[in-house]
């Protein structure tokens, strides 16, 4: 009798969130939650000095969060100061660094590049390329305003901030294992017709180019593309809560930025030294339906 009581408790216990799941079925088609599983040393990075620009949210700040994690010496940038504060605040590290820098200002790239070696003891071990910005107006409506601004961060600065660290590596002759991680996009592999998935095909081939390139000095290079990952860049995730269902992918789910982020710390990292010139798609099968 007491286990047919506790067990109608605990029924009645779960209405709220039957209800709650089912008003999710009702809204978006599905209903589905994920666990992720971390891949904890402490000193993966330890020692290591990363730029990340476009760090201040979404997949770059989850990926600072990681290196800092794994012991290295990470600087963020971003345009909103506001932001990039917050951002410290959470991750509440001494070695997080932060660095008020609009990539696609080029004529500011040198000083950019030197303000973040002041930050991180005059050296710069990995760079990771994450700044970008979505516009979704598509062919034919795209304006040559909306082309530039896009191109300007996703492309422009991602390609000039690259050549220009890497000419301070190479003059610099040391032997030492540099890395560069792109984050391109599973954009970037299908057909595009509007120019954030463009600039992903451009950063998917720039990271095959750069790899062959860079492997003389040492210099490895690797890509990361993404499916759609809940992210406020991402405003169709806007009240969805914990509902990360779709079906777009043979997973039936979107991707989190904590994913992205053990992918990018795994390909900084030295178990991936012999792996250059690879954009790793994540993004539930998608390109591959």
């Amino acid at each position: 009798m007491k286990r047919t009581i506790h067990k109608i408790i605990f029924a009645v216990k779960r209405v709220p969130l039957i209800l709650r799941s089912l008003r999710k079925v009702y809204r978006y088609g599905g209903y589905t939650t994920t666990n992720i599983a971390y891949i904890n040393c402490g000193e993966v990075l330890k020692g290591k000095n990363i730029l990340i620009t476009g760090g201040s949210s979404g997949i770059g700040f989850c990926i600072a969060k990681k290196c800092v994690q794994e012991g290295a010496t990470v600087v963020i940038t971003g345009r909103d100061e506001n932001k990039l504060k917050q951002a410290k605040e959470k991750i509440n590290s001494s070695l997080l660094k932060v660095l008020t820098w609009d990539i696609s200002q080029i004529a500011n790239m040198e000083e950019g590049i030197l303000k973040t070696k002041e930050l991180l003891n005059n050296d710069i071990d990995i760079l990771v390329n994450n700044a970008g910005i979505v516009n979704s107006i598509q062919f034919p409506n795209v304006t040559e305003e909306v082309w530039d601004k896009v191109y300007a961060t996703n492309s422009k600065g991602l390609f000039f901030l690259t050549q220009s660290l890497c000419g301070k590596w190479i003059k610099e002759n040391k032997i030492k294992q540099r890395k560069i991680i792109n984050i391109s996009s599973q954009g970037g592999f299908v057909g595009a017709v509007y120019p954030y998935r463009m600039t992903k095909w451009d950063i998917a081939g720039l990271t095959q180019g750069l790899a062959i390139k860079l492997a003389p000095y040492g210099i490895i290079v690797n890509g990361i593309a993404p499916g759609v990952v809940v992210t406020n860049m991402q405003s169709d995730f806007q009240n969805r809560a914990e509902n990360v269902y779709c079906t777009q992918n043979p997973l039936e789910r979107f991707a989190l930025p904590e994913e992205i982020a053990e992918l990018a710390v795994f390909l900084m990292s030295d178990a991936s030294n012999f792996i250059t010139g690879q954009t790793i798609i994540c993004d539930g099968g998608y390109t591959i339906k």
